[in-house]
């Protein structure tokens, strides 16, 4: 089928109209924007780039002393199943939105597009700033995972080695210099890439299981299932287990990265203007039927990763031996212990813990992928001061090198949190759980206001409603319950990711994520009361369905 398309933007292509190619430009136009990208990404590729973001049992492993401290064994058992159900549901609503809006924009373009006409320009702004926040600080949160990691496993290999925190943020700048240039230089190479980390995801997770099921103790059912610690001092084991819920959470974030990472800029389909240059999509716009594809990936991902986190949760419980001395240690990583005592070799512990973190490191190069297409995306919108430099791609490998570079350098400015505090690691991903689930309540609140008050159609009636569902939903009441759970499931994990790990901290081991995260809005605030709202008017239309 194809529709004819009226052009609104760039008189001077000498076109005022053209055909869609295909159903996903015909998607794309609907919601006012022209496909400029070769649909390079399939099923496979897209499942793929969500798993890598996640890399949800290697998370698991890197964060469980977050969940052993605040819960304990069974904390982190229950916990888990707890998150795994709320991000199903929260990825399933807003599979539905990404099924009705393939576009680049993700929460913000979602927004403005649900959001009643008083409200949806503030809206959609507010959004994607907070959208940016979280995207920047999403690679910096993996990346610090990764350097401290490695910098564990050498304090293990090199007894006379003293480790200091500058040590680690100077192994981050370096990662985030590689990660540029992946995604700057040699970005056509990144969709091969997601496949193939893919596959190591999938393999590395047997070569660490079956070496914990065979070589390690046994722990009684008991000491796994029924077992809670409280060593931050709460005032019951539940407050402690929603506080220590915080490191299971970051194992599922990021799987919508599948709407948002874009990559390989074709060559415009149609006449070349200055104008339209920087057309560089994400994701959901690289992605070949993407109303079924994106929805579908992020679920698929959901399965994949939970599956494979609950079962190396349960390995590492039942293999870990002592977990009291454990985590009386102090250790900064207790799976590195945890490892040495299953494999009964520092050698494994270290080669296995080296391996997690160069994995940890790829999950960084998926989500600055995200973060400077997230940035991009919104600088083209004229939403940001500086928009007219940020938003400029690279004439030689048309990629957005600009809002690339931002990126890494508000990654390295926050690596030097590490320097003076000690639980950095507390503080960065309260910030990315911030940032994602206060996008993920205004979007998926939207939703439900214009499904309750009956906006939403099918595809099949004729009537004046103004949206349509897509192929991917949830019918009836059904949906209704899920996108209720989804929200409160969202505010939940919001509120408890501001808390500190302890009753009284020092200041050192304060959670300054709440005020970084609310500075940050604050001044977006402002900046949208005092110049973008004049300026700012929602997402850029630029093609409309003409017949």
């Amino acid at each position: 089928m194809q529709e004819e398309i009226t052009w609104k933007t760039a008189p001077d292509t000498h076109r005022s109209d053209v055909v869609a190619s295909s159903r996903d430009a015909l998607e794309l136009a609907k919601v006012g924007k022209r496909e400029v990208l070769k649909r390079r990404f399939g099923l496979a590729s897209t499942i793929g780039l969500a798993c890598t973001v996640m890399l949800t049992w290697e998370a698991v492993i890197m964060n469980i002393s977050l969940g052993l401290t605040d819960g304990g064994p069974s904390g982190l058992v229950y916990g888990y199943i707890v998150i795994w159900l709320g991000f199903t549901s929260t990825y399933t609503a807003m599979g539905e939105l990404a099924s009705m809006f393939p576009v680049a924009g993700g929460q913000y373009h979602w927004a403005s597009i649900l959001a009643p006409k008083s409200s949806k320009r503030f809206l959609s702004h507010v959004t994607g700033s907070i959208c940016v926040i979280g995207w920047i600080a999403a690679p910096t949160a993996a990346i610090y995972l990764a350097g401290s990691v490695l910098q564990s496993a050498i304090a293990m290999n090199v007894p006379d080695y003293d480790p200091k925190g500058w040590h680690v943020t100077f192994i981050m700048w370096g990662i985030l210099l590689c990660c540029a240039i992946l995604n700057t230089w040699l970005g056509m190479i990144l969709p091969a890439v997601e496949i193939f980390i893919l596959i190591i995801h999938v393999i590395g997770f047997f070569a660490f299981l079956i070496p914990l099921l065979i070589l390690g103790p046994r722990a009684d059912p008991k000491s796994v299932f029924d077992l809670p610690f409280n060593y931050g001092s709460w005032t019951d084991i539940t407050l402690a287990t929603l506080i220590g819920m915080k490191g299971t959470v970051a194992a599922f974030l990021g799987t919508d990265g599948a709407v948002h990472v874009g990559r390989n800029l074709r060559r415009l389909y149609f006449h070349y203007t200055p104008k339209l240059t920087p057309l560089l999509k994400k994701m959901a716009e690289e992605v070949g039927n993407s109303t079924l594809v994106v929805p579908q990936s992020m679920l698929f991902a959901m399965i994949i990763n939970g599956v494979l986190g609950f079962a190396i949760l349960l390995g590492f419980l039942f293999t870990a031996g002592d977990l009291t001395t454990i985590v009386e240690s102090n250790a900064a990583y207790p799976f590195i212990q945890i490892l040495e005592s299953s494999t009964k070799s520092k050698a494994a512990a270290v080669v296995l813990s080296s391996m997690l973190a160069i994995m940890q490191a790829f999950a960084g190069l998926a989500a600055l992928s995200s973060g400077s297409r997230m940035l991009w995306s919104f600088s083209r919108e004229q939403a940001i001061p500086g928009w007219r430099w940020i938003r400029q791609v690279n004439r030689r490998n048309a990629v957005p090198f600009n809002s690339t570079c931002i990126v890494v350098i508000a990654g390295g400015l926050l690596s030097l949190i590490n320097i003076g505090s000690s639980v950095v690691l507390n503080i960065i991903l309260s910030l990315v759980l911030e940032a994602f689930f206060s996008s993920y309540i205004i979007s998926l609140s939207l939703l439900l206001y214009r499904r309750l008050n009956g906006d939403i159609s099918t595809p099949n009636q004729n009537d004046k409603n103004r949206f349509v569902w897509g192929p991917f939903r949830i019918k009836g009441w059904l949906g209704v319950v899920n996108n209720v759970f989804a929200i409160a499931f969202s505010v939940v994990m919001f509120f408890f990711g501001c808390w500190p790990p302890m009753v009284d901290p020092e200041p050192e081991d304060m959670n300054y994520s709440i005020a970084i995260f609310g500075g940050v809005t604050i001044l977006a605030v402002l900046y949208y009361l005092g110049w973008a709202r004049k300026n700012y008017q929602g997402p850029v239309t630029e093609v409309q369905v003409a017949s």
